[in-house]
């Protein structure tokens, strides 16, 4: 009889021992149906109830060990403030296939926050399982600057595109590389968000298309006010060609565009640092329509010069004179060997050039033999 008190009163004491309550405040860092895991960033508590991630609770209930690590059915949940040790992290808010703070280092929040993409945040929270669980948060707005391995946003005008895409953002290039399929083209005003790079020159690696955007095209000013950047607009006479046309009002040459030697064009190109680029251009008076300039001599301009041949000599080295005269005025056309051209007396000729001396005679020069018409021009 004895023995049997005994027993009964060490069970009594057992089950009281089992319903005895205790209190655990945590971060939920795990919901499912019905079973939610909080964590205080020492120890892990299961708790069967469905709780929201990512925010504090203060559960009391019967806590016990099981296979699988503490456990507890709770009598009452209730939100809560940390009473434990929180991290505090600063860095660039980088929400891209996942949540990351970019410090540079790359660190995965398990949630989101609100701020804008590459904005620099202060985060209090905890970590769990390799993610930093945010639990307060401050925004501190965007770098005004670039540093290497951080989100910047930058401003400028595209003035090279292909494999490199280059903007000017009024005071350097920077080398943009956008993401596959997207091309920018050149004369775009763009706000432009990316990661930084320091290298040679500073370069911006986008993530993804919806970090570009298009502000316009860029500010079109008269050709002698255009700066890099600026779209130039003006009229211009070409007196050079190849792979680009040199002109009479720039230094620079033009590229993306075809003209002949003589021809008067429209121009509305980019400018940069040491060309000019077609955007918009157009031949508004062929060279057939230029004025004959053979009684106009000035050494050193261009012209259009059209007559008759009183006469031709050619020396032994291939180098010919033709003597060109249009009423009382004359001039002698220089026909070096490479032209490839011959020309006979009484042969009507019209020639694009430039007026200079040959032994002190007027003669006129030029650049190949497309720009020399005999018979009906």
């Amino acid at each position: 009889m004895a023995g049997l008190v005994i027993v009964l009163t060490v069970l009594a004491a057992m089950g009281e021992s089992r319903q005895q309550s205790s209190a655990f405040v945590g971060l939920c860092v795990y919901s499912g149906d019905g079973f939610s895991i909080l964590t205080n960033g020492t120890e892990s508590v299961g708790v069967y109830a469905s709780l929201d991630v990512g925010r504090v609770y203060r559960v009391t209930g019967v806590l016990y060990s099981s296979t699988s690590g503490l456990r507890m059915r709770p009598e009452r949940v209730e939100p809560a403030e940390p009473t434990f040790p929180i991290d505090s992290l600063t860095g660039a808010y980088w929400p891209s296939r996942g949540y990351y703070l970019l410090t540079p280092a790359k660190i995965r929040l398990a949630l989101p926050i609100d701020a804008a993409k590459g904005e620099m945040v202060s985060v209090e929270g905890l970590w769990h399982g390799g993610k930093f669980y945010p639990l307060n948060y401050r925004r501190l707005g965007l770098h005004e600057g670039p540093v290497d391995g951080m989100p910047w946003e930058v401003e400028g005008t595209v003035i090279y595109s292909g494999r490199q895409t280059l903007i000017w953002n009024g005071s350097e290039e920077i080398a943009v590389y956008p993401p596959y399929g997207v091309e920018l083209e050149p004369g775009l005003r763009i706000r432009v968000l990316g990661i930084v790079r320091l290298y040679s020159r500073i370069s911006l690696f986008v993530d993804s298309r919806d970090d570009i955007l298009v502000l316009g095209l860029a500010e079109r000013r008269p050709l002698q006010d255009a700066a890099i950047g600026d779209m130039a607009v003006g009229n211009c006479t070409v007196l050079g060609t190849g792979r680009s046309l040199k002109l009479d009002c720039a230094d620079l040459r033009l590229y993306g565009f075809s003209a002949r030697v003589g021809d008067v064009i429209h121009m509305e190109a980019l400018r940069r640092r040491s060309s000019l680029l077609c955007l918009n251009c157009s031949v508004i008076m062929p060279r057939e329509e230029l004025p004959n300039g053979i009684c106009s001599f000035s050494e050193g301009m261009f012209a259009r010069i059209s007559g008759n041949v009183s006469w031709v000599k050619v020396y032994r080295n291939g180098f010919g004179l033709a003597n060109i005269t249009a009423g009382d005025c004359w001039v002698l056309l220089k026909l070096r060997k490479s032209l490839g051209i011959r020309l006979d007396e009484n042969d009507t000729v019209t020639a694009y050039g430039f007026f200079t001396t040959y032994r002190g005679m007027l003669a006129f020069e030029v650049a190949s033999g497309d720009d020399v018409c005999s018979g009906n021009c």
